[in-house]
């Protein structure tokens, strides 16, 4: 098992331990990878993330502005990349590089493997990173919180550039595999191999031969957003950044994950809205799963469940970084990506905000406001004659609003309100059991 990124990073000296508490309680109510919530808030760079990253799983990362190259994104179809949370790089004859969250995933590489018939060379890189091109690229709903903003730049980064074939590319390929294995070697600075060290003082390097790669300076982070470009003359020595030979034979002798011979066998497809809905829980089985329940997801699938024997359309919504946005929910008409979709700003009048704003539960009519009106859209039309909003704390604030109707021209039964309260009371006291393993 690699090591644990949080460690790795206090090591480094790129992060403190109390921000990776903080960010191991922030991941706790709002999910994502403990590198997500760092960058979130604040706590760490990209730059250092995405080279502590490499370093864990042993694999060239990249970060930043990244050009995809389009011949590889056309090699795998988008419920692919979601489902693995990958995005196809470039691809050199029988090599495809392959950005990934997670690049030790066995399945992951055998059915990416076999379905383009490429050797796969993954990358890693920053989850958010990721879930900002698989936006940008296959259209493919993330929720990024407050992280939207500081990625906005990918969504016309991420869009493929024109690509030059390289003079010596076979006949349909955008480059061949000797050129293919000098980029990649591009990325060493994050694949370091512990017995690799890099020189002190290394004199300036002499121009390389035509067709070698320029080295790139350990200590600098490789964005590769030359890969696509058209070929530039070779720059002057002076401007080549020093790497030793040791690390780049590291690299240019590395083979990728093959194809395999047979057809992978694939995991379950997640739940479609056609499907029948998980069982409903009555209030005294709800109360007993959540006292043992180990992550948000299980919190979410238990008061959903239970919500649904009673209410017609029940959505669970995260308050963050200043929107209410969708989490989870159960449903007439609500499947998983228009719950993605749902995306209020707190500020914006309504009973969202209210709810919000004065940390006590709404029980009545939506009033005819920009933000309710979209709210409603968003859960996919129909107005409610009323509806029930409790607000759900940790870590001192509102974190989740939890709301329920009866349908379209329906009324929520004020007698059947009782029970959701005193299940918000028991998932506030879920999160302060999770809570209190970090503290």
């Amino acid at each position: 098992m690699p090591p644990r990124l949080g460690e790795l990073l206090v090591k480094d000296g790129a992060c403190a331990p109390s921000a990776v508490r903080e960010a191991l309680q922030s991941q706790i109510i709002f999910g994502g990878r403990l590198g997500t919530n760092l960058l979130e808030l604040g706590s760490v760079s990209e730059e250092a993330l995405a080279r502590t990253l490499g370093r864990r799983f042993g694999v060239p990362s990249l970060c930043g502005d990244l050009r995809l190259d389009p011949a590889a994104v056309g090699l795998l179809r988008s419920d692919i990349a979601d489902r693995y949370d990958v995005i196809p790089y470039v691809v050199a004859d029988r090599k495809l590089a392959l950005l990934a969250i997670d690049p030790a995933d066995l399945t992951m590489l055998d059915e990416v493997a076999f379905v383009t018939g490429k050797s796969i060379h993954p990358i890693v890189v920053p989850e958010a990173r990721l879930w900002a091109l698989l936006k940008s690229t296959y259209g493919v709903e993330r929720q990024l919180r407050g992280l939207d903003v500081d990625f906005a730049t990918l969504r016309e980064a991420a869009v493929p550039a024109p690509v030059a074939k390289a003079p010596d590319a076979l006949s349909g390929d955008l480059m061949g595999e000797d050129d293919f294995d000098a980029i990649y070697a591009k990325t060493a600075p994050y694949a370091l191999a512990p017995a690799v060290q890099a020189p002190a003082a290394p004199p300036v390097p002499a121009p390389p031969p035509r067709g070698s790669t320029p080295p790139a300076a350990e200590d600098d982070v490789v964005e590769l957003t030359d890969l696509l470009a058209e070929p530039e003359p070779e720059p002057a020595a002076s401007a080549l950044p020093p790497v030793t030979q040791d690390l780049l034979r590291t690299l240019y002798g590395r083979s990728g994950h093959a194809p395999p011979r047979a057809p992978v066998a694939r995991p379950p497809e997640p739940p479609r809205r056609s499907e029948p809905e998980p069982s409903p829980l009555s209030f005294e089985e709800a109360l007993r799963f959540l006292e043992g329940v180990q992550d948000r997801g299980s919190i979410a699938h238990t008061v959903l469940r239970y919500a649904r024997s009673k209410f017609r359309r029940a959505v669970l919504l995260t308050v963050h970084r200043g929107a209410v946005q969708g989490w989870a929910g159960l449903g007439e008409q609500l499947g998983t990506r228009d719950i993605r979709r749902i995306s209020i700003p707190v500020g914006a009048p309504g009973i969202l905000e209210t709810v919000v704003r004065t940390r006590a539960h709404l029980l009545g009519p939506i009033p005819k406001t920009e933000a309710n009106v979209r709210f409603l859209k968003q859960l996919g039309g129909g107005v409610p004659t009323n509806a029930f909003l409790v607000p759900i704390l940790a870590l001192g604030r509102v974190v989740n609003v939890f709301y329920v109707d009866a349908g379209r021209g329906q009324t929520v039964d004020a007698s059947a309100v009782g029970e959701l309260l005193i299940l918000a009371t028991r998932i506030a006291k879920s999160y302060d059991a999770l809570l209190s393993r970090v503290r």
